[in-house]
């Protein structure tokens, strides 16, 4: 092989590695948001919102607040954790609860349950490479893997004065490639799809 093929077929191969690896990294996050707002609370907004996120892993839930907190803070929400509110060091009835929403101005609750989650890696295209320089042959093998995840959650708005639910929803987020999935994709997905869905439902301004 002489010095120009050489050159061609390395630069073949690093071309079609560059391709291959960028929609390894690229994919996607698609997210769909289904909900309903009760007739009563039509226009409902809120400002001072306790969050619980009760079956959530602990870096998934600080990633949702860290995001709520910054993006709904824009809008003029402050958000508080339910535990921090009412310790689960023991039992909080209606009459003490009812007293540090009092004291914190708190008008909703807003329920975040993690439903049913997915994730998979499959070995994808395999890519074989070559190299001959007078009687010796070099050979290279790589192989690109494909990731996936899905995620479906149940989210609850609730006016903390009646008790009763403003807004009821599932929300569904599914990523793909490596810059798309895990818990820090996952949570933006939420979010992003959470947000967007309580504008249009009239709930936030």
């Amino acid at each position: 092989m002489n010095v120009n093929t050489y050159r061609n077929a390395n630069a073949t191969f690093k071309l079609l590695f560059a391709i291959s690896l960028v929609i390894s990294l690229s994919a996607f996050r698609h997210t769909d948001v289904e909900g309903y707002t009760d007739p009563d609370f039509v226009g409902y907004k809120f400002t001072n919102v306790v969050l619980q996120m009760p079956n959530a892993t602990l870096d998934f839930e600080r990633r949702v607040v860290k995001l709520l907190v910054k993006k709904l803070g824009k809008k003029g929400v402050r958000i508080f954790l339910h535990d921090d509110l009412f310790p689960p060091t023991r039992e909080w009835d209606e009459e003490k609860s009812a007293e540090i929403y009092k004291r914190h101005n708190i008008d909703a609750g807003i329920i975040i349950t993690v439903g049913t989650t997915e994730s998979e890696t499959t070995p994808g295209m395999m890519m074989y490479h070559t190299t001959t320089i007078g009687s010796t042959t070099t050979g290279h093998v790589n192989q690109f893997t494909f990731s996936r995840d899905a995620t479906s959650f149940g989210i609850a708005i609730v006016d903390a004065q009646s008790r009763r639910t403003v807004w009821l929803g599932r929300l569904d987020t599914r990523g793909a490639g490596l810059l798309f999935i895990g818990n820090k994709s996952t949570a933006k997905g939420l979010v992003k799809g959470l947000l967007k869905e309580w504008k249009t439902a009239g709930h936030l301004r």
